[in-house]
């Protein structure tokens, strides 16, 4: 059985890379990584299907709802990573599941088990 392949969309270089080492070491694969609202979506399109998605809620100040918007059409469940928390989700966003942060490694695991199992944000 393969491990769950996880595409992470986070613009602060040093948070990618700690969610990256996080769910790396949590047994999960990379399903790849972006800092931009263009790059993810040029990734996503360009074929790469994840099985989940961690996705920063803001990017250099544009939101991350279209890469929602897509992963969500293509019914790959989303967890939001957020200092914003549930009050900066669109309300379109309501079923999907958020971290606050700051975060550790403890609750991310959680988190993406709670996505993984299909329980309720």
């Amino acid at each position: 059985m393969t491990a769950t392949r996880v595409f992470i969309v986070e613009d602060e270089a040093i948070l990618l890379c700690d969610l990256e080492d996080i769910v790396t070491h949590l047994g999960y694969d990379l399903a790849g990584s972006a800092t931009s609202l263009d790059e993810a979506m040029d990734k996503l399109r360009g074929g790469q299907k994840p099985d989940i998605a961690l996705l920063d809620l803001n990017l250099n100040g544009s939101p991350s709802d279209p890469i929602a918007d897509y992963l969500i059409a293509e019914n790959v469940p989303i967890l939001f990573v957020s200092g914003y928390g549930r009050r900066g989700l669109a309300p379109r966003f309501s079923d999907c599941h958020v971290l606050q942060k700051p975060y550790d490694e403890t609750k991310l695991a959680h988190a993406l088990e709670r996505l993984i199992s299909g329980a309720a944000p």
